[in-house]
């Protein structure tokens, strides 16, 4: 089971084998999908459910920082997609190399 989350500025998805709390904290990513409970019971089939929409406005601002470097890769792929690194480009660097990158906050002196 995965859990399925989507960027309703990008239009990213990201299909994650874990619940990823970073991603719930930031107001444009929605949850598409999660694991089902096995006694729960099934939901009917038909049309897709209605995905939430961010209110229209300005766009929402990321939390300041980095994720912490204890946060899996795919949170650290999204964070480094965020501050301008092609998605691809992002994906083919280790977890290790992403937080080297992106992992100190900016100072001004």
């Amino acid at each position: 089971m995965s859990w399925i989350y989507h960027n309703s500025n990008t239009g990213q998805t990201v299909t994650l084998p874990e619940r990823d709390l970073i991603l719930e904290c930031w107001p444009n990513w929605v949850i598409l999908s999660r694991p089902t409970d096995p006694v729960a019971p099934a939901v009917p089939s038909g049309p897709e459910p209605a995905v939430a929409q961010a209110p229209a406005g300005p766009a929402p601002v990321l939390p300041p920082g980095p994720p912490p470097e204890g946060a899996n890769k795919a949170t650290w792929v999204i964070y480094a997609v965020s501050r301008g690194m092609a998605e691809k480009d992002a994906r083919a660097l280790s977890k290790a190399a992403l937080i080297e990158e992106f992992g100190q906050e900016e100072s001004d002196g």
